[in-house]
């Protein structure tokens, strides 16, 4: 039974010996960077312009979905073209079905909406890097705060509580008697 634990401590200390002689063994043989151009976050010949830590514009991304998205839908292309190869000759698993027509209207039905969702994407505007703005330039609400007086307002305040509080209360009739 401590045969099984020790398996178990074994391979752990093979694992944690073997991430960190990687890591000593990289860190040995790698290039040192003496000049700053070798630091930089990219080396890719230009030079870095601002903060890392900028906000993407929605439309690199809106690109990169609809390219996966066509991209993964043209490859369910490829399977159907070799089993519409072999329903229009009538071999294979097709053979003597009558699929041929059918299999392809229905490539070419498929190909037809992914058409049509291309032309909505680019009509839409989707796919411009430029896109124009028309709308009118942003002006925030106007702020409703609390009423604050003016000094003279603020001492006329301050006057008539300190009136009031100057006064004595009128005693209660019932209490009197």
């Amino acid at each position: 039974m401590y045969f099984d634990y020790l398996n178990v401590l074994v391979f752990s200390a093979v694992g944690l010996v073997f991430v960190f002689a990687n890591m000593i063994l990289a860190s040995v043989l790698r290039p040192k960077r003496t000049v700053t151009e070798g630091l930089e976050t990219y080396e890719c010949g230009e030079e870095t312009i601002g903060d890392a830590w900028i906000q993407f514009d929605i439309r690199y991304y809106t690109v990169a979905l609809v390219y996966v998205v066509f991209a993964v839908e043209i490859a369910f292309l490829f399977p159907w073209a070799v089993v519409l190869k072999e329903a229009m000759s009538g071999t294979g698993a097709a053979a003597g079905a009558g699929i041929g027509f059918f299999a392809l209207v229905e490539g070419v039905t498929f190909i037809a909406i992914l058409f049509l969702g291309l032309a909505y994407v680019w009509l839409k505007g989707d796919l411009d890097w430029v896109l124009s703005f028309n709308a009118p330039a942003y002006e925030p609400p106007q702020r409703r705060g609390r009423y604050i007086p003016n000094i003279e307002e603020l001492e006329e305040i301050q006057a008539r509580e300190t009136e009031a509080e100057a006064e004595p209360e009128p005693a209660d009739e019932g209490e009197a008697a």
